[in-house]
């Protein structure tokens, strides 16, 4: 449509400072995304329950105390903000979706629509759609999608499908594999936007790289209004299944549990 063409002349020419707000950013992948935006002199600020989790300081970091589940709270930092960003987790569920990745989209959706703010990326995870687990080996599908994360994945799928309704938002869902502590790299991302997993690329992929991609997405035309799964290429050696689920459990529970 003709206001794409003028939204992706925007977000592909900006210069200067411009202000990130960043949600989760205690959490261990939020953490490093507030690091390396301000090392692309972003001005950020992160909003959060607890100050002094976050140990990192720089001047172009501010840090708030916000409850974001309170609109009236959240829509001033709504209104300075050029890009919204998060990383959030929230404790698991084992009999319905978590219910907190769809109030907090439908709180940013309101708030940036009275400010008539856009640009929105968020963190899900690899296989959000149900009808992707097919794709994943016996045991992680039974065991780790199905019994430990299943609602997780539920409930940020009711948001995706939330924010594909709406149509005052230019959104990106980056859904990463999982999760791991490796230092970030610059190796080349594999994406898709019509899975939410990749084919091909291995079920790990670092934090450090996560937060890398979701600053270059900021400018990226194709990824407006987009559920894209990222990925990287599978290691010769291959993943080794047990050392896979060990540490896509551990830092699902690090990661997804309380980063606000």
């Amino acid at each position: 449509s003709h206001y794409f063409i003028q939204s992706n002349l925007r977000y592909s020419a900006m210069s200067g400072q411009k202000r990130l707000v960043v949600l989760g950013a205690t959490g261990a992948t939020g953490q490093l995304l507030i690091q390396q935006a301000v090392q692309r002199n972003y001005l950020v600020t992160a909003l959060v329950r607890t100050p002094s989790k976050i140990t990192f300081q720089d001047k172009n970091l501010t840090v708030e105390v916000c409850n974001i589940f309170d609109k009236a709270q959240l829509q001033p930092h709504v209104d300075t903000a050029d890009v919204i960003m998060s990383c959030l987790g929230f404790p698991l569920a084992w009999s319905n979706p978590v219910p907190h990745f769809l109030t907090v989209a439908q709180n940013l959706s309101e708030c940036m629509k009275e400010s008539g703010k856009r640009r929105v990326i968020f963190m899900h995870a690899w296989y959000t759609d149900p009808a992707s687990h097919a794709h994943a080996s016996f045991f992680i599908r039974n065991v780790f999608l199905w019994l430990v994360i299943g609602q997780s994945l539920a409930g940020m799928r009711l948001s995706e499908k939330f924010l594909e309704t709406t149509d005052h938002l230019d959104y990106t869902c980056v859904l990463p594999a999982g999760l791991t502590n490796d230092p970030v790299t610059d190796c080349e991302m594999k994406i898709t936007d019509t899975e939410t997993f990749v084919p091909g690329c291995s079920h790990r992929i670092s934090r450090a790289d996560v937060a890398r991609y979701m600053l270059d997405v900021i400018p990226d035309d194709t990824s407006l209004r987009k559920v894209r799964a990222i990925g990287v290429p599978e290691k010769k050696e291959g993943d080794g299944m047990m050392v896979l689920v060990k540490e896509q459990m551990r830092d699902f529970f690090r990661t997804h549990v309380g980063a606000t």
